[in-house]
């Protein structure tokens, strides 16, 4: 029995009803002085109820607990330099008003605690205190120790029902922390505020302090206080060591392009250089820029050729390189290496497909060359992919989003969003690509990525409309997906976003499909495609009633769908397709009362065969002889596994077919009299029932004796687990000879 699952809130976590009906009223105090009823000893006291509160709900193993993150009505991030800023004063902050041109400082004065947001409060020397709210950060990491110090920019100010107000930062790139908890605080609070002179052998030694206590932020901001305050005539020996510290504190703090800047700054004409352009090297391979990192690395190896980290690097980068020039995978590697972790290390290969722009969808991925069937289109790791992988169940977080009223019950899906704002903010390289994507009508600053005050603009609310129209619901592994009887773990998705593969617009009958290894998507042609060719996959399955699909797709993505089968539907009136929708229904109905495994009476067979036959004479032929029938799938999937169980393999072939015909594979695909089997690829729609249905023919025509078309059955249906599956790994165990 599945657990229970309850909302867990704490005092600042309002919910949407509550929020919405609070910013309602903050809206008409806009402006305003908030009134103030809890001193600071009122809210210590609530802060660490909360703390506590959190801690023994998380205690209670017999229910599920789902946080309730609330995406707030969007505002524009700052894009103003912190010393251009006025410095105002927590009293002097207004409800519902965004302070633009000042920033407010101050000290944590309490431990935070992470959950739907991350919650401290904040003091300044005045000695006023008010709570403080981080809205979408890193569970994972405590990112407001006490005692540290924040600078806010814009500081926005929300209503909430317990505590008056809370100073509320849903922009990363809003806030500056100074960590308490950081052994370099200390030094870099006498220099600034009390304007110390400290030399830059101290700054150096307080930077390798800070690395070794893993304090990388801080040892990166002592390194760069030692490389300002040295001497011309330290250049050559000091700053450069300096550099070359500073460039591996940013490699491992994953600043990939500084790290590359640092290492080659560092260079110095003598022997050391072999480890500068080893970093280097290891900072371009993350960056996934191959044909650099080669270069660095053979740079290294002339200067110190036994050196055998550096062999081991240059080999790695040789195979990601086949990768992406070729498409080159070692596929039955990839699976393994998934069973033990989703992230994988390899290349995008996407030299056969490029973006461009189409007739009437805005941008789309073309073909560079002629492409052959099965053949890989392109295969391009994951952008960003939290591990979170469920299936129908409690979440155990909920998204809700007060700008389109949307709520989101998909735990991967609010993990999905908080990881992509951490992931730009941490690594501004990545800005340009992902802020190039479509993000609806959302209106943008201009300044998305650009670095100020060494950071760069990261518009959460930008990151969220984004997300929600480039991102795929993925397996951890498409070809389990294939099995008859496949455990309920195995169909469990995640979403996830994927850059290049984005630009591809949809068609309900696609001319593409993908797969998925680990976070890796593997897109093969699903028949010919010349060069030129726009290349199409299906967003969702398309639903049967082409009247819901009519209404969806504006809904979801804002636009209507034009491809074949939605534009051939038009001609078909819209009582007809209710008449078609309405008896599929009925099918359904009657089809659920008997399960395909079990001894079904005759007489019930015939009524659903007799009910499908009306169904098919309600599908016009003017309409549908070169279209897919979807009403008619699954009532030709219920009578085939019927006929199956039952073991009336001449049935179960003949519905077996019609499973093929309906998903648009032709009229014609089985020629008795010349023993042929052939499927018209162009029309059809690839997808796990096909596959399927293609598997129990090929039983079936062995079973029957038919052996020629019990091969092209097993043909067809190898060319589809190509597709459906990213390769022709582990085969044999779907489709046994």
């Amino acid at each position: 029995m599945a657990q229970k699952s309850n909302i867990l809130i704490n005092t600042y976590e309002q919910g949407p009803d509550k929020e919405q009906a609070v910013h309602k009223l903050s809206n008409s105090l806009a402006g305003e002085l908030p009134t103030r009823n809890h001193d600071t000893e009122d809210l210590l006291k609530q802060h660490y109820q909360n703390i506590h509160h959190i801690e023994d709900c998380e205690k209670d193993t017999k229910t599920t607990w789902a946080k309730q993150i609330v995406i707030p009505i969007a505002y524009a991030p700052c894009v103003t330099p912190l010393d251009q800023l006025n410095q105002i004063s927590l009293s002097d902050l207004k409800v519902e008003t965004h302070h633009r041109g000042s920033f407010i400082t101050a000290t944590t004065i309490t431990l935070p605690y992470n959950f739907s947001s991350t919650v401290t409060i904040i003091q300044e020397v005045s000695t006023v205190t008010a709570v403080l709210v981080l809205g979408f950060q890193d569970d994972t990491i405590s990112p407001l120790p006490q005692n540290s110090t924040v600078a806010i920019k814009e500081p926005y100010v929300q209503l909430n029902e317990n505590s008056d107000y809370v100073i509320r930062v849903d922009h990363p790139s809003d806030i500056a922390v100074l960590r308490g908890d950081d052994p370099a605080v200390s030094m870099i609070m006498q220099f600034v505020a009390e304007k110390k002179d400290i030399k830059p052998v101290e700054w150096r030694s307080e930077g390798d302090r800070a690395f070794l206590e893993g304090k990388y932020s801080s040892a990166i901001e002592c390194y760069t206080q030692a490389i300002d305050a040295s001497l011309p005539l330290e250049e050559t020996i000091f700053t450069q060591d300096a550099y070359r510290k500073r460039a591996f504190a940013n490699l491992l703090a994953h600043r990939y392009q500084a790290a590359k800047v640092d290492s080659l700054s560092a260079c110095s004409g003598t022997a050391l250089d072999a480890k500068a352009y080893f970093t280097a090297g290891r900072a371009c391979y993350s960056l996934r820029s191959y044909s650099e990192s080669k270069s660095y690395l053979e740079k290294s190896l002339e200067l110190e050729p036994t050196d055998i980290k550096a062999r081991k690097e240059l080999n790695r980068i040789l195979i990601r390189l086949d990768e992406q020039e070729n498409g080159n995978y070692d596929f039955a590697q990839m699976i393994r290496e998934q069973e033990s972790k989703i992230w994988l290390d390899h290349a995008d290969f996407t030299a056969n497909v490029e973006v461009g722009m189409t007739e009437k969808s805005g941008r789309g991925l073309f073909t560079t060359k002629d492409i052959a069937a099965g053949e890989i289109l392109m295969s391009e790791k994951a952008f960003c992919l939290p591990d979170k992988y469920t299936g129908d169940g409690p979440s155990d977080t909920v998204l809700f989003n007060l700008n389109n009223n949307s709520r989101t019950p998909k735990a991967a899906q609010p993990a999905l969003f908080r990881k992509l704002v951490q992931e730009l903010y941490h690594n501004p390289q990545l800005c340009k690509d992902f802020f190039d994507l479509d993000g609806g009508e959302y209106v943008r600053n201009g300044k998305e990525g650009d670095i100020i005050d060494g950071v760069p603009i990261v518009d959460a609310f930008l990151v969220e409309c984004i997300r929600l129209k480039n991102c795929f619901s993925a397996p951890r592994l498409s070809r389990n997906l294939l099995k008859r009887d496949c455990p309920e773990v195995e169909t469990h998705l995640t979403t996830a976003t994927w850059l290049r593969a984005s630009y591809t617009n949809h068609s309900c009958v696609p001319n593409c499909g993908r797969a998925f290894i680990g976070d890796m998507m593997i897109v093969r042609a699903l028949h010919a495609l010349p060069k030129g060719t726009e290349i199409t996959h299906q967003y969702i399955a398309p639903d049967a009633s082409t009247l819901f699909r009519r209404k969806g797709f504006p809904t979801n993505w804002g636009f209507e769908c034009a491809c074949r089968l939605c534009s051939g539907e038009r001609e078909s009136p819209d009582t007809i397709h209710t008449k078609r929708t309405d008896l599929a229904k009925k099918i359904k109905k009657e089809a659920l009362k008997m399960a395909p495994t079990s001894k079904i009476p005759i007489a019930n067979i015939r009524t659903v065969e007799r009910m499908m036959r009306k169904l098919e004479d309600l599908h016009e032929r003017s309409v549908y002889a070169n279209l897919p029938r979807l009403t008619l799938v699954h009532p030709s999937i219920w009578l085939m596994e019927v006929y199956r169980f039952s073991k009336n393999y001449t049935k179960m072939v003949r519905y077996a077919i019609e499973v093929l015909k309906n998903f648009g594979f032709g009229d014609n695909i089985v020629d008795i009299d010349n023993n042929n089997f052939s499927m018209k690829w162009e029309g059809g729609i690839v997808n796990t029932e096909a596959f399927n249905s293609l598997v129990i023919a090929a039983e079936g025509y062995d079973m029957l004796g038919k052996s020629v078309l019990a091969e092209g059955c097993r043909a067809a249906a190898k060319r589809m687990f190509l597709v459906l599956a990213g390769s022709e790994v582990g085969i044999e165990r779907f489709l046994p000879a």
